[in-house]
């Protein structure tokens, strides 16, 4: 009976170890799969971490891009509108410039200034002093100037900068092309101030009269001027 008791306590210590044993094992083996499942949800952790650092430095990196080409755009925009307002002026300026060489045609409001030979020669001998003379258009033709008139012509041809009078008689040649009287000198202008130029006292008009030359002056709304003809001068 004693033997059978101690083949029972040591069967039952046996198990108790066993189970110990199995039961460490199991720890043992759980722990380990933990540490592993730690591990890779770390990886995985850093992987995703990683990925995110890198997306934000690129969306960084096109961020400063995107800036970069957006100045650009705009340095090339105001560049375009800086030429665009450049092109605009060289336009303005050559037209201006077309103008007054007469290579333009022009039309606008003005006056016009008629010279006529006296009606009334009291002395033949003395006819000369009594019809338009060249330096009678050239004083119309400056004060018209003076002024302001931004364009002349005389019997419908273009005066410009290097035009040039010769008198030949009663008749008078403006850039090589012969004009008998009367003389009509259109001027595109502020009627206004070109007509009130012409009424001063002992101004154009007054001297013009003491040189028996007959003068008459017009407003009108709408002058239209030609183009200079390329065999004119």
């Amino acid at each position: 009976m004693k033997l059978k008791g101690k083949h029972v306590i040591l069967a039952f210590v046996l198990l108790v170890t066993g189970f110990l044993v199995s039961y460490s094992y199991t720890q043992a083996d759980t722990e380990s799969q933990m540490v592993k499942l730690t591990e890779r949800t770390w990886e995985k952790e850093y992987f995703y971490r990683k990925q995110l650092l890198d997306l934000e430095e690129k969306n960084k990196e096109l961020r400063e891009e995107l800036q970069g080409k957006t100045e650009k755009i705009q340095q090339f925009e105001n560049n375009l509108a800086s030429s665009e307002r450049q092109i605009a002026d060289f336009v303005e300026r050559k037209k201006k410039l077309q103008l007054l060489t007469g290579e333009l045609p022009v039309q606008g409001p003005g006056i016009t200034v008629t010279l006529r030979d006296a009606e009334y020669i009291p002395d033949e001998a003395h006819a000369n002093n009594y019809i338009v003379h060249e330096p009678h258009i050239h004083k119309v033709v400056n004060e018209l100037k003076s002024a302001g008139a931004k364009a002349i012509a005389i019997n419908g041809q273009r005066y410009l900068s290097n035009s040039y009078f010769a008198c030949t008689g009663p008749v008078i040649t403006v850039d090589g092309t012969q004009h008998p009287a009367p003389f009509i000198i259109s001027a595109i202008g502020d009627p206004e101030v070109l007509f009130s130029s012409f009424s001063l006292k002992n101004g154009v008009v007054d001297q013009l009269v003491a040189d028996n030359i007959e003068v008459e002056l017009e407003k009108s709304e709408s002058i239209q001027m030609d183009a200079r003809l390329s065999s004119e001068g």
